[in-house]
C-alpha cells in the first residue's frame, strides 16, 4: 500500500462501484464525476480510480466528447485546496485526455497533495507522449523532478538520458545525471544509515512494470538501430563529446554486458585521446551500475553472504571513485556530498564530517548534509556538536519526511545527554506528525518511563 493510502483506503469504493455501473450505460460524463468523487476520497487508488477513469475518458473522446468549455475550465481551475486541485486537474484531463497541459497540471497537483502513486501514474503517461513525439526539454525536466521526488531514480535516469539527447553537453543535466546515478546505486544497494548492506532492493513498482509492458523500454531491434546510427556518427567525429556520449548512451540502453564493455572501451579511448576526466567518470558510473545489478542477482538467488561481500566491495570502489572525482572537480559540491555520504556509510566519520561541511554550502543539499554531519557527530559521541548541528538544520525549509528524520535523530541525542524533557517534546512532535514513524512509540514510552523514575528518585 502506498504511503498516504492508509487513511483513505476503501473510502471511495462506493463511488467507484457506481461509476462502473454508470459507465456501462454509456453516460460518460456522469461516470467521470463519480470516479472523481471516489478519487477525492481515495487519491492513491490507481486500479479502481485513475485507470478506469482514463479508459472512460478515452472512449468518450472517440465517441465525439468535447473538452471542457471556458466556464467549466474556470470552475475547475487550481486553488488553495490541494486535494481539490488534483480532482480539478483530472476532471479537465478526463474531458480532454490527450491534453499535455492538463497532464502536467495533474502531475503537479498529485505531487503537492502528496499522492505519489497518482503522480507516478500520470508521469508515466506523460513520458509516453515524449517518446511518440518530439521531446520537450521543459517537460522532461518536470518528469526528472517528479520521478526523483518519489525516489524512482532509475526512471529519472531514463528521462535524463532523453533530455541529454536534445542537449548532449548540457552541464546541468550532466550533473543531474551523475547525482541520479549515485542515488540509484545507493537505493539499489540499500546502503542505509545503519550500514546494513543486506537489505535488498525493493521490488519494481507496479507502474514500472506497466511501463515495461507498454514498451517504454525499446525493443532490441530498435535499440540496435540506434546504436548503429550513433556509432556511425561517433566514428566520423570520435573526439566530439556529444557524439561520444550519444554512442555510449545508446550502448547502455540495451543492459547487455557486451555493449557495456564496448561503452567502457569507447570511454577509456576518449579519455586517453582528449584527457577529459568526464569520460573516466562515466566508466565509474557503468561499473557501479554493473555491481548493483550483480548485487541484485545474488540477493534474488538467496546468496546473502556473497551479496554482502559484493556490497562492501562496491562501497570501497565508490569511496575511491568519488575521492578521485573530488580531486578532479574540487569545487563541485555535489561530488563532495556524495563522497561524504559514502564516508559516513563506511563508518569513516571524521572524513565524512570534513567533506559534508563543504557540501552543505550547496543549497540543494544543505539540510541533508547537516543531517549526515549531525549523525556522524552522534556516532562519535560528540553529542553537543550533534545537537547543535541538528538544531541548525531544523531552521531551514524542508520536506516533512526530512523534518521527521531530524526530529528522530535529535531526540536521540537529547536522550543520550540526559535532556529527557527535550527528548519527550521532540518525540511528541514527531508522533503527532507520524504516529507510525519507525519506533517512535516505543522510544516515547521509554523516555516517559525514565522521566517517571527520575521524578520518583527526586521525590524520595
Amino acid at each position: 500500500m502506498a504511503e498516504g493510502q492508509q487513511d483513505t483506503a476503501g473510502k471511495g469504493q462506493v463511488f467507484f462501484d457506481r461509476a462502473d455501473q454508470v459507465a456501462e450505460t454509456g453516460n460518460w460524463d456522469f461516470a467521470i464525476e463519480l470516479y472523481l468523487e471516489g478519487i477525492r476520497r481515495e487519491p492513491e487508488n490507481i486500479d479502481r480510480g485513475h485507470q478506469p477513469l482514463r479508459k472512460v475518458s478515452m472512449v468518450r473522446k472517440v465517441q465525439g466528447g468535447k473538452p471542457a468549455g471556458m466556464m467549466d475550465s474556470l470552475k475547475h481551475r487550481q486553488g488553495k485546496d490541494k486535494a481539490g486541485n488534483l480532482v480539478n486537474a483530472e476532471y479537465l484531463l478526463a474531458k480532454d485526455p490527450g491534453n499535455i497541459n492538463h497532464m502536467m497540471s495533474m502531475l503537479k497537483a498529485a505531487l503537492a497533495v502528496p499522492a505519489p502513486a497518482a503522480g507516478n501514474w500520470i508521469a508515466l503517461i506523460l513520458l509516453e507522449t515524449q517518446k511518440t513525439a518530439k521531446p520537450n526539454k521543459q517537460m522532461l525536466q518536470l518528469l526528472i523532478d517528479s520521478f526523483t521526488a518519489v525516489e524512482q531514480y532509475g526512471m529519472a535516469l531514463n528521462v535524463c538520458d532523453m533530455a541529454l539527447q536534445i542537449t548532449p553537453e548540457d552541464a546541468r543535466l550532466l550533473e543531474i545525471q551523475h547525482d541520479l546515478s549515485a542515488k540509484h546505486a545507493i537505493k539499489q544497494g540499500r546502503y542505509d544509515q545503519e550500514g546494513d548492506f543486506t537489505k535488498g532492493v525493493k521490488d519494481m513498482s507496479a507502474q514500472q512494470e506497466l511501463v515495461q509492458k507498454d514498451s517504454l523500454l525499446k525493443g532490441k531491434d530498435f535499440l540496435r538501430t540506434q546504436i548503429e546510427r550513433a556509432q556511425k556518427d561517433y566514428e566520423e567525429s570520435p573526439t566530439i563529446p556529444g557524439k561520444i556520449n550519444a554512442y555510449v548512451d545508446a550502448l547502455l540502453k540495451t543492459q547487455d554486458e557486451a555493449d557495456e564493455r564496448t561503452a567502457i572501451e569507447t570511454l577509456n579511448k576518449a579519455h586517453a585521446d582528449t584527457g577529459a576526466y568526464q569520460f573516466k567518470m562515466r566508466v565509474g558510473d557503468i561499473r557501479i551500475h554493473q555491481m548493483t545489478r550483480q548485487f541484485r542477482e545474488l540477493r534474488d538467488a538467496g546468496k546473502k553472504e556473497a551479496a554482502l561481500e559484493l556490497a562492501r566491495k562496491q562501497l570501497d570502489f565508490e569511496l575511491r571513485e568519488y575521492a578521485e572525482r573530488a580531486a578532479n572537480y574540487p569545487t563541485d559540491l555535489s561530488i563532495k556530498f556524495e563522497l561524504g555520504k559514502r564516508h559516513f556509510l563506511a563508518g569513516q566519520y571524521d572524513e565524512a564530517i570534513g567533506a559534508l561541511q563543504e557540501a552543505q554550502r550547496d543549497p540543494r543539499r544543505h539540510v541533508l548534509a547537516l543531517s549526515y554531519i549531525g549523525q556522524a557527530f552522534a556516532r562519535k559521541q560528540w553529542y553537543p556538536e550533534a545537537a547543535e548541528t541538528f538544531e541548525r538544520a531544523l531552521k531551514s525549509e524542508m520536506s516533512e519526511d526530512r523534518r521527521k528524520d531530524l526530529y528522530y535523530n535529535l531526540s536521540g541525542v537529547y536522550e543520550q545527554t540526559g535532556q529527557l524533557d527535550k527528548a519527550r517534546e521532540m518525540l511528541s512532535d514527531l508522533a503527532q506528525m507520524d504516529f507510525n514513524y519507525r519506533d517512535v512509540r516505543t522510544r516515547m514510552e521509554a523516555v516517559r518511563q525514565k522521566l517517571k523514575q527520575q521524578a520518583e528518585q527526586q521525590g524520595g
